[in-house]
């Protein structure tokens, strides 16, 4: 096994005349974040089932922790916390049940497994709620027992289709730590599929976005958008965009007015940012305030995906 948790070499999934997965070619390093981002109907959930031995490539090959989820998928199974949309729980037992039950799936003995579940509940901020039914738990608490279960095995790596669905801003805080805490612990690897970006940005390592099944774009969520011109924004007095053509500019450089003294400079090269300030200067423009400005990873993604979904 080398350093990588995943790796996807022309992965395709076809139903029918459908084809959910298509050519995917990408690898996931150990002990990182890693976002899967895409809309409904990206191909997101088929890729994780495949990741879990559920489906069969119909092309490509697939290799989790080193091992092949199709032939190998219990083992794949028994060292990945696996969290699916829907959570799948028993909703005539307790939350304490529900996760007893996972421990003995899991083999742990009934000591270390009581441990694990005591921990996981904790963990998750369900504990006041242990002994209540899951019929009764809104989505959020549903979410959060979810992933308590796929914490029980203590898993080498997590593997979580959108596992804030349903929660309000604490309870997302209080998950973002979580799976930061958990990355770094031993090393521990992220598969996650969400569909908050500013959460992406802020925890993932790495990112990749889909869309039809077909990868995107992948890398450092900062870092998507640097193909992009580089921009700048400028507070000026003294200009009104008129005088643009007396004014020596760097080659390429566009001036969008947002405000009454607010600018958006586009450049051709990022290395121009001191001949436009130069520029302005030199005609008598007035630079208050001179702020580079980074392409986030929404902005990215909708230029990207755009903002229709694929269903």
């Amino acid at each position: 096994m080398g350093n990588d948790a995943i790796e996807c070499h022309g992965l395709s999934r076809q139903f029918g005349a459908r084809m959910a997965v298509s050519d995917l070619e990408f690898s996931v390093p150990s002990g990182i974040v890693f976002g899967f981002l895409g809309p409904n109907g990206a191909g997101k959930t088929t890729t994780v089932r495949l990741m879990v031995g559920m489906l069969q490539p119909s092309s490509g090959s697939l290799r989790v922790l080193g091992h092949d989820p199709v032939a190998e998928g219990e083992w794949v199974r028994t060292r990945c916390g696996v969290m699916l949309d829907g959570v799948g729980l028993y909703d005539r037992l307790s939350a304490r049940r529900n996760l007893e039950f996972a421990a003995r799936i899991a083999r742990l003995n009934k000591s270390e497994g009581r441990q694990r579940v005591d921990a996981s509940l904790q963990r998750v901020g369900l504990w006041d709620r242990r002994e209540d039914r899951v019929s009764g738990f809104s989505k959020g608490m549903r979410q959060k027992l979810g992933l308590a279960r796929a914490l029980i095995a203590d898993p080498e790596m997590l593997i979580l289709d959108e596992p804030t669905a349903g929660l309000d801003p604490a309870n997302i805080v209080m998950v973002r730590e979580l799976l930061l805490s958990l990355a770094e612990d031993a090393g521990r690897s992220v598969f996650l599929c969400t569909h908050l970006l500013a959460e992406a940005q802020r925890i993932c390592d790495q990112v990749a976005i889909i869309r039809g099944g077909r990868l995107l774009a992948m890398g450092e969520p900062n870092k998507l958008g640097e193909a992009q011109l580089p921009s700048v924004r400028l507070t000026l007095s003294g200009y009104d965009g008129d005088s643009s053509t007396a004014l020596n500019l760097p080659q390429g450089a566009q001036m969008a007015r947002l405000s009454a003294q607010e600018w958006r400079a586009t450049l051709g090269d990022p290395q121009d940012i001191e001949a436009l300030v130069a520029a302005l200067v030199a005609g008598g423009v007035g630079v208050r305030a001179v702020i580079p400005e980074q392409v986030s990873l929404e902005e990215e993604y909708m230029r990207l995906v755009g903002g229709n979904a694929d269903e």
